[in-house]
């Protein structure tokens, strides 16, 4: 008798999981899309495996309101078209390794769409953001800073990943140097600082502003 392929199981609910748990289950790319569709809550996908994450806290969503409303005043103001983008909308890593909902994410011009399980373009999947920004927490930053980052990287049209620390004042920049894969990474821990992000200088103490942190 032929063995039958299961469909992986994911929980009915984030409620399942605690804050900023990640859950990880192994399927196909083809698995995934059939499952974006039904399932009641944001997965993400990385290296054949679904991604689930737990519910975000307070900080986590203060942080992303504030950051959407930095980076919205610096590139509103620019001549060259840029578009703030949230974490509804998918950023696709190249050769179906990876599918993620970033925190937020800048696209500079018009959007370029990823595919849908059909071949179609869509337009809740985008594969040109110039820089994408995440927000940890303890229980995702080992995979933010890890296989996530590295995914990030094999997007061509990437410059910078910024990654903003919910509990201690702590900013981590990623961007692209004219070498060929090649990566700088600063780090960033003193409310004084400001972060270079092409030529948009972040001051952490904006970031910060009556954020109560470790929460």
């Amino acid at each position: 008798m032929e063995a039958v392929a299961l469909a992986p199981k994911l929980p009915e609910t984030l409620d399942e999981l605690e804050d900023g748990e990640i859950l990880r289950i192994p399927a196909t790319w083809d698995e995934y899309l059939d499952l974006l569709e039904t399932t009641p809550y944001n997965i993400q996908f990385l290296e054949d495996e679904i991604i689930v994450m737990g519910q975000a806290t307070d900080t986590h969503e203060r942080l992303v309101a504030r950051l959407i409303r930095l980076f919205g005043n610096y590139f509103e103001e620019l001549d060259t078209e840029f578009q703030i983008l949230g974490s509804n909308v998918r950023i696709v890593i190249p050769n179906q390794k990876g599918d993620f909902n970033a925190d937020l994410s800048v696209v500079r011009g018009k959007s370029e769409y990823g595919p849908t399980r059909k071949g179609r373009d869509s337009s809740v999947r985008i594969k040109n953001p110039e820089i994408v920004v995440e927000v940890l927490s303890k229980g995702t930053r080992q995979f933010d800073l890890g296989g996530k980052l590295l995914a990030y990287q094999g997007i061509p049209s990437l410059h910078h990943i910024l990654l903003v620390d919910q509990h201690t004042v702590t900013a981590h920049i990623c961007s692209r140097t004219d070498r060929p894969n090649q990566w700088l990474t600063t780090t960033y821990n003193a409310i004084t600082d400001s972060i270079p992000i092409g030529d948009f200088a972040l001051p952490l103490a904006d970031v910060y502003r009556k954020i109560e942190l470790g929460a």
